[in-house]
């Protein structure tokens, strides 16, 4: 085993674990842009006499054709609302199938291959999109399932790629910048897809498609230059930085080349874990709720017109990214203290992340047309805090726990976590198919349910710790090493 080495700390700023985690930021919004491009795309994809005819709106063709952009691909589609619900919500489909796969598969030829052929098949998949919506409604449906499948293996990767790159001082930090990306990534699609689709630039809504594919298959140039598995193996990182990094990972490193059993019966058996996954489940529902449906609500219980909505709908995603930032940052500080212990600096941040969302449930409950700030100052609040969940809370407690296996550990939990992503948007199309407040009301206390669970439970079960399991795995490590 190597020997300790200078206790001094190198810089963050600048480092090359810095140009990581923010490569692995512009990762997460680029995965995110190509994930909910469809949500702002389907507005003018959809046949506008299909629209006219589900909703009986007296708006008519010549009011909107501006909006629809002159292109060789067809102008619209006749998607009936269910069909349109099916094609927003495949691409929930693939990751049941590849995330616990991609876990294992980083382990095998490691993260940095498994993360390069992820973003460069979805980005290929995303720039035929306009192409296979041409063909029939079955040809973007495939597609869409399979940018599933290829975005499957992101998370669990991206985890297994900080076992070896995060030093547990700076954890926190690094991991509240690469995760936080996908927050912009979201709020920028909002922002300027309505503008693409009502531009003539490359054909209107095929040209979000094309863009978000297109900034993929950059990020893929600038990852297969820069980035390396570990610290060992990058040609950029200097030797102190290097020795650093190794030093404060090393019970956390597995080399590709070393064979390791899973241990999953103890994995499955560990209250943490289950921890976890019970805190993805409540966390994806909630993300997934206002990711998929908040321009629906913005639109049928605020009443804000077309282009203040988009507008809007951005900006608590932009907060939610900045107290990600904050939060993370605010837990080293408290770790680097020593005056409270892991667990309970996480327990801390995650039941601010979920807590003070929740309260946020009880004021929509009371808001409609008539309380337009207040519905949005709540929705503004509940997403911006939520993002203590991700830069500091439970997303983080997977690399605490899991060591060797963390990324293993997440593609569990995300696979299984995934279902209640799934399930919000089909909640909310099946409680307000009348599109009346009142059935609102019923979505909000059914998240403020949700949301109080997943911080009950993480207060009572969380775990601050490496597992024994996992202590285990890395000492025959070591002795297979030395």
């Amino acid at each position: 085993m190597m020997s300790l080495l200078n206790e001094k700390k190198p810089s963050l700023l600048c480092s090359v674990r810095f140009w990581l985690a923010l490569l692995c930021f512009f990762l997460n919004g680029i995965h995110f842009m190509q994930r909910v491009n469809l949500s702002v795309a389907i507005v003018s994809m959809a046949s506008f006499e299909t629209v006219l005819n589900e909703t009986n709106s007296s708006y008519t063709l010549s009011n909107s054709t501006d909006f629809i952009p002159t292109l060789d691909i067809k102008k619209s589609f006749s998607w009936s609302k269910q069909n349109q619900g099916i094609l927003l919500s495949a691409i929930f489909i693939g990751p049941f199938f590849t995330q616990i796969i991609g876990g294992w598969v980083a382990l095998v030829v490691g993260p940095k291959l498994v993360l390069f052929l992820s973003v460069l098949f979805s980005s290929i998949l995303t720039i035929i999109t306009p192409l296979s919506a041409n063909i029939n409604f079955y040809g973007l449906l495939t597609v869409r399932i399979l940018l599933g499948l290829s975005q499957g293996v992101v998370t669990s990767s991206i985890n297994l790629l900080w076992a070896h790159w995060a030093p547990p001082l700076e954890r926190s930090t690094l991991l509240a910048i690469s995760n936080s990306g996908s927050l912009i990534g979201n709020a920028l699609t909002f922002l300027i897809g309505g503008v693409l689709c009502a531009s003539g630039f490359l054909g209107g809504w095929p040209s979000i498609f094309y863009l978000t594919g297109f900034l993929g298959v950059i990020w893929c140039l600038l990852w297969i230059l820069i980035v390396s598995d570990s610290p060992e193996s990058n040609k950029w990182i200097n030797a102190e930085e290097s020795n650093y990094i190794i030093e404060k990972t090393y019970d956390e490193v597995l080399k590709k080349e070393q064979k390791m059993k899973i241990p999953w019966i103890k994995i499955f058996k560990s209250k943490s874990v289950l921890c976890l996954i019970l805190s993805t489940l409540c966390g994806n529902f909630g993300i997934s709720l206002f990711t998929t449906c908040l321009p629906t609500y913005m639109k049928e219980v605020l009443d804000f017109d077309i282009k203040l909505n988009g507008e809007l709908s951005s900006i608590p995603f932009i907060s939610c990214w900045i107290f990600i930032i904050f939060s993370g940052v605010f837990s080293d500080v408290l770790t680097r203290s020593k005056k409270l212990k892991t667990i309970h600096i996480r327990k801390l941040c995650n039941s601010i992340g979920f807590l003070i969302p929740a309260v946020t449930f009880i004021g929509l409950i009371f808001a409609d047309s008539n309380q337009k700030a207040l519905g949005f100052s709540m929705i503004l609040i509940n997403i911006s805090f939520s993002g203590f969940q991700y830069g500091s809370g439970y997303l983080v407690n997977f690399n605490d726990i899991g060591g060797v296996y963390s990324g293993i550990i997440y593609g569990v939990a995300n696979t299984i976590g995934n279902f209640t992503a799934f399930l919000a948007p089909f909640l909310v199309g099946f409680i307000t198919k009348n599109k009346k407040t009142e059935e609102w009301k019923i979505v909000f206390l059914i998240s403020l349910i949700v949301y109080v669970l997943g911080a009950v439970v993480f207060i009572v079960f969380a775990g601050g710790k490496t597992e024994e399991w996992a202590k285990n795995s890395e000492q025959e490590l070591k002795e297979q090493k030395n």
